[in-house]
Formats: structure tokens, sequence, C-alpha cells
């Protein structure tokens, strides 16, 4: 009987190696048949080093052999066939933000990215934007760990004197988003008389300068704990409120007020979890909830619940399996 080859015989039509770059196929179909086909070949390779009894890699050593083998094909699986929606989420920046779960930024993260009513976006001066009940705001801070991110109104940001008719009530959905109590509130009163204003002393020194106005009305701004509310509300028509961070007493001017802006809170799904699993997090519009995406798939809230099976499968118990197979 002859020995068996110690080498395969290359068949007459070479097919081109694995690689880990491997591009991942745009439509998901593909991508599962792809990555079925890339199991298949794991455990047909598998499969075969282990039938090779009298080969030269049945050997006393052969446990390790046919391990390294396995661990090749496993990686080149996992490497060709990471899922795309843990790729898609991959965290951006937008100037000195970095954006992750749960906010996205609109056409340039997908939408599952995100939980939903987070969408910011990234304007042309690179600051980082939420929109909120038709205001604009720039966001400055965004802290992960306590759920919170520091907002400025984008009319008065920068700007030493806002154009304060720009500036409109906050409107907020309290399943998204929440004013922490002890913040204060600026109150803007327009289409002041000018003429009533103007015997008003006290209240006059409250008036704000803005471009576009006629000489019979004016602005004026103050505190929610000013005494002269009543005052003003007799003298001008609508009045809005803008939220601030000001400490009572303290000395500041409208626009720095507004550019320093306001701490808000934001109530969505834990993302912590999932997280230090090494996922990304997202939300599955389909069934309305959150996802964990991993490399291998999505999973409900954490990595850890198989994609890393080989990594964390005992030696011994796969020094087993390849005694049984044997």
């Amino acid at each position: 009987m002859n020995k068996p080859s110690l080498f395969l015989h290359k068949s007459s039509q070479t097919r081109p190696p694995i690689t880990s770059t491997t591009s991942i196929p745009s439509s998901p179909l593909i991508y599962s048949a792809s990555c079925l086909l890339l199991s298949f070949s794991f455990s047909s390779t598998k499969s075969l080093s282990l039938k090779m009894n009298h080969s030269f890699f049945f050997t006393p050593f052969s446990p390790i052999v046919n391990l390294l083998i396995a661990t090749f094909f496993l990686l080149a699986k996992k490497a060709s066939c990471t899922d795309p929606q843990f790729l898609a989420c991959e965290p951006k920046s937008c100037g000195d933000q970095n954006i992750s779960f749960p906010f996205h930024i609109q056409s340039a993260q997908k939408e599952y990215c995100g939980y939903p009513g987070f969408a910011i976006s990234c304007n042309e001066k690179n600051k980082t934007v939420l929109s909120l009940s038709d205001n604009e705001y720039i966001i400055q801070e965004i802290d992960y760990q306590n759920h919170s991110l520091r907002l400025s109104n984008a009319v008065g940001f920068g700007k030493n004197t806002p154009c304060s008719p720009q500036i409109q009530n906050i409107s907020l959905n309290r399943d998204r988003f929440r004013l922490p109590t002890t913040r204060a509130g600026l109150f803007f009163f327009y289409n002041c008389n000018s003429t009533l204003l103007g015997n008003d002393t006290k209240l006059l020194k409250h008036k704000v300068d803005c471009s576009g106005e006629s000489a019979n009305v004016s602005t004026v701004a103050m505190l929610d704990d000013d005494p002269l509310l009543g005052s003003a509300s007799e003298k001008c028509g609508a009045g809005v409120v803008a939220p601030v961070d000001v400490y009572r007493g303290e000395n500041v001017s409208i626009g720095k007020m507004l550019e320093r802006g306001f701490v808000m809170n934001w109530v969505a799904s834990n993302c912590s979890v999932c997280d230090e699993s090494g996922g990304r997090c997202g939300f599955n519009y389909t069934t309305y909830q959150f996802k964990c995406f991993c490399p291998d798939r999505p999973h409900a809230r954490s990595c850890k619940s198989g994609e890393y099976f080989f990594s964390s499968f005992p030696v011994s118990k796969f020094y087993r399996l390849l005694e049984i197979a044997g």
C-alpha cells in the first residue's frame, strides 16, 4: 500500500485564498451566504484533518496541529464575516465631540446606530447641532456617564448681542430629555411699548438691543426671579423663556448667559453592558427594541452571549472533542 502523501496535489482549478481583507458584501443575503460558505469551509477542513488517521498530521502532536488549523479558519471566518451593523455603528466625531449611542449623526451614520429622537447634525462650522422644538442648539459637551449634555441656543452662541426675537420656548419630549429643576429661566418679553418702557427707569435697564426692531417697540430680558416680571408683562407682548445656567446674583450679559447654555439630561436605553462586552449599541426599528451589535450578529444586551464561544471554550474540552472525532 502506498504511503499517503505529505502534500495535497493542486487541482486544475485553484480558488483564491480567503483572507482577513475579504470585503463585506453589501446585500444581507449575499453576506449570509458568504458567511455560510466560510463556515462550511471551516467544517470541511477540520473534518479532513481529523480523518487523516494515518497521515503526517495525526502524530502525538496532532491535537496541537488540529487546534492551530481550526484557529486559523475560525479567525478567517470571523474577520470576513464581521456583522455590517457592527461596522456601521463605529463612533464618529464632529469637531471635538465624540458621537456614539444614543446619538447618531444624520447623513454620516445609519439611523439604527442611535436611539429614536437622538438624531444630530454636524454643521458647516463643524459644530454638533441638536434640534428641539424648531430651535437649534449647539452641543458643547456630552457626558455619557451621567447621561447629560450642555447646550447653547445657536441664535446666541458666540454673539455678544443676540437677536432675542429669534429665541423661542423650548418644548421637550419628557420620554427623551429632561431639564434639571435647579436651572434658571431667562425671560424675553417682546414688543414692549417704548414710551411706557422709557418712563420706567428700572425696567429700562433690562432692555436688549436687537437689530430689526422699530423705534416704537423694544425687547427686555430678565431672570425668572426678577421682581419686575409683573411690570414687564404689563408693558410688553408675549414672552418666552430660555433655560440658562446662572448663579443667583451673578452679573453677566444676556449674550454670555445664552452662550454658556444649560445642562439637560437624557433618557434612553443603557449602553454600558453592551459597550463593556465589546459591542456597539443600537436600535431595532422593526421590533422597537434596543440591540447590541456585535462582530458576529446583533444580540439583545451583550456580546458575551455566544459570539466569543471559541475564545472562552476550555482547551481541555477542545482536545477531548478531537480525541472523540479521531
